[in-house]
């Protein structure tokens, strides 16, 4: 660089600041970089005036994260894999024209940005360059507008630069410290959450001996108490903020504060449901959930020393009716109905005709095959890329009042978590249109063409080598019931032996399905933890998988498993579209084994008369029964679901 000799003029960029109106001494470096930078590609700026210009823009354009002091300054804007300039990227002759320009900048703002990057990325030996930069930074005014929108990030950077300047930092350590400390001892409710950061930075970073510490503890306690009855959300605030400095000195001061925190949301509840009683109860439900949860929090000793169980009972008991007062209000959204015509048509004729009812019976646990993975994930993406749903939370309740599943919202990009959702979504959906249009229509067609006896069932669970030995009875079991309509009892029988299918078949390709805790006891992994293991998408498909998922285990989907588990399954939900379609999974599950089996025998010219299926036959018979047996079986037990028609659901 020739031109490094050159004098620097400090006009070159205060100039085009103030020609771009930016007045306030204390903006974000970030976007004073713009200006900079259209400064510097005016055509009529050359030479060491586009450099400076140039250099102060790339050192500007960063964002600084305080926190992180191996990368303190991270890029404005990162997408598809790029990224806006960062400090790092300056050259060594751009840094050594930086520190000669960090002396002459005038604002506090962008000279502790300038000195600091010259610093960071420079000669870290410049100790002038290094107090610069920290004197910059807490020159910044602890007024609100300034504090909240640059202040914090400017006296956490500076106090983590001064605990690196080592004893000769000390003093100006124990400065900010003061004035922080001071700004805590006389806040006011008017400050609002300030005097809570201020506290909040002088602990985290400051330096505050014993005493010191217990006047911060009781500055917050008696300012929460003059503000809980103004406004319940900062009390609150300043009550956790006391709490973390009360540390655990003082258990008894520490579980009143707990109590007063949890009143706060209490509070907060009661002021929603005088403003509105109607609306209200939306909002309400909220604040009594994370009451109860504080209240949870404090030791039992003290919870029944002063009555706070039976708060938490009441808290509990008013919980249920806002939850109950909410569903009544909620907005009920029906789109226009779904013609199911041509799938119903396709459904009768798929299985309509065969002479052989395990044709019958094939035709039937193929008539859709599963979701494919990749592509549900990527329409729903696609969905959540034309919305911003993903941006709100959503909770979702049972029908008896009990929040089964929530979902904080998040900004940006929707993250995995949000992705998943939308595809449960997509496989319920599936799920309720394929049974009422396809699946329900195509067993009335079956069941009136053919019988098939509880033997039957069995007979073709013993065959399938998708079914654990020792288990075909209660497939079969399983299967006849829902066969006849019985789809509650039928998935009650059939998801907990879904688990043991999963497993059984993860163990027949060496897959580990067992857990050992610390003193060296077994335990199988639960059907959530086979789900999310990498073999059980190889053993069975992504799919598969992703049904099983959103079906069996999803909060806030059906989540037939552990609604069946714990006993929770109810009339509506076992004679519901999704108990049918899980029966019909499982149908599907064992039937195209033995539909692949048949098929290669057929192919091989196997068949013979002998009656079995192991040597071709297309019908399935009892392995104990001929074939004349069993066309004249009247035995009840295996003919009781014989005559059942499908239930309405």
């Amino acid at each position: 660089m020739d031109t490094m000799s050159d004098a620097i003029d400090p006009s070159w960029w205060e100039n085009a600041l103030a020609a771009a109106s930016v007045n306030d001494r204390y903006e974000p470096p970030e976007l004073l970089s713009t200006h900079l930078e259209r400064a510097a590609a005016d055509p009529s700026v050359t030479g060491l005036h586009e450099l400076a210009l140039q250099v102060l823009a790339m050192a500007s354009s960063a964002m600084l994260n305080p926190e992180d002091w191996l990368e303190p300054f991270t890029p404005a804007m990162q997408f598809h894999g790029k990224r806006t300039v960062v400090p790092a990227d300056l050259d060594a002759d751009q840094m050594t024209l930086l520190a000669r320009i960090a002396p002459l900048v005038e604002r506090e703002d962008l000279r502790a940005r300038v000195a600091d990057v010259a610093w960071v990325y420079g000669d870290r030996s410049d100790v002038a360059m290094l107090d610069r930069a920290i004197d910059a930074y807490r020159a910044t005014p602890l007024t609100g507008d300034v504090w909240f929108s640059v202040g914090k990030d400017a006296w956490v950077r500076a106090l983590a630069l001064a605990a690196r300047r080592g004893a000769d930092g000390q003093a100006r350590t124990q400065d900010m410290s003061d004035a922080l400390k001071a700004q805590v001892l006389a806040g006011q409710v008017t400050d609002n959450f300030r005097t809570v950061e201020f506290a909040e930075t002088l602990r985290k970073h400051g330096r505050v001996d014993a005493s010191g510490r217990a006047e911060v503890s009781e500055a917050l306690f008696a300012l929460a108490a003059r503000a809980s009855s103004i406004s319940p959300r900062l009390s609150r605030h300043l009550e956790r903020e006391a709490l973390a400095w009360l540390g655990g000195s003082n258990e008894a001061a520490a579980n009143a504060a707990t109590e007063r925190v949890a009143r706060t949301y209490i509070a907060e509840a009661d002021a929603r449901i005088e403003a509105d009683p109607e609306a209200g109860a939306l909002v309400e439900g909220h604040f009594l959930e994370k009451a109860i949860a504080v209240l949870r929090t404090i030791p039992r000793s003290h919870r029944l020393e002063n009555g706070l169980d039976d708060l938490v009972d009441n808290l509990r008991f008013r919980l249920r009716e806002s939850r109950e007062s909410s569903m009544e209000q909620m907005m009920h959204i029906q789109s226009d109905p779904v013609d199911l015509t041509e799938a119903v048509s396709y459904a009768r004729s798929h299985v309509s005709g065969y002479a052989d009812k395990f044709d019958a019976l094939a035709a039937f646990a193929t008539l859709a095959p599963p979701l494919d993975e990749a592509s549900t994930r990527k329409n729903a993406e696609k969905m959540l890329e034309g919305t911003i749903s993903h941006i709100f939370g959503s909770s979702t309740f049972s029908s008896d009042f009990r929040k089964v599943a929530s979902r904080p919202g998040c900004s940006g990009q929707a993250d995995e978590d949000t992705v998943w959702d939308e595809m449960a979504r997509t496989v319920f959906f599936h799920s309720q249109l394929l049974g009422k249009g396809i699946i329900q229509p195509a067993q009335n067609i079956l069941t009136t063409e053919h019988r098939f006896s509880r033997q039957y069932m069995v007979s073709l669970c013993k065959e399938s080598p998708a079914v654990p030995e020792g288990h075909e009875t209660l497939w079969g079991n399983g299967l006849v019931l829902g066969m006849g309509g019985n789809y509650g009892a039928a998935v009650s029988v059939l998801v907990p032996q879904l688990e043991q299918v999963v497993r059984v078949m993860l163990k027949r390709h060496d897959v580990h399905t067992v857990f050992v805790d610390e003193h060296g006891v077994e335990s199988e992994k639960s059907l959530n933890a086979l789900l999310d293991m990498t073999e059980t998408s190889n053993v069975f498909g992504e799919g598969i998988v992703m049904e099983m998922k959103a079906m069996l285990i999803v909060q806030g989907g059906p989540n037939l498993r552990n609604d069946i588990a714990h006993g929770l399954l109810d009339d509506n939900s076992a004679w519901s579209y999704s108990a049918l379609y899980m029966w019909w999974f499982c149908l599907r599950l064992v039937t195209w084994p033995v539909i692949k089996m048949m098929d290669h025998a057929r192919t091989q010219g196997a068949e013979s008369d002998e009656g079995t299926m192991a040597t071709g036959e297309t019908d399935i018979k009892p392995a104990t029964q001929t074939a004349a047996e069993t066309d004249t079986d009247t035995d009840t037990d295996t003919e009781s679901f014989a005559e059942d028609q499908p239930r309405e659901i």
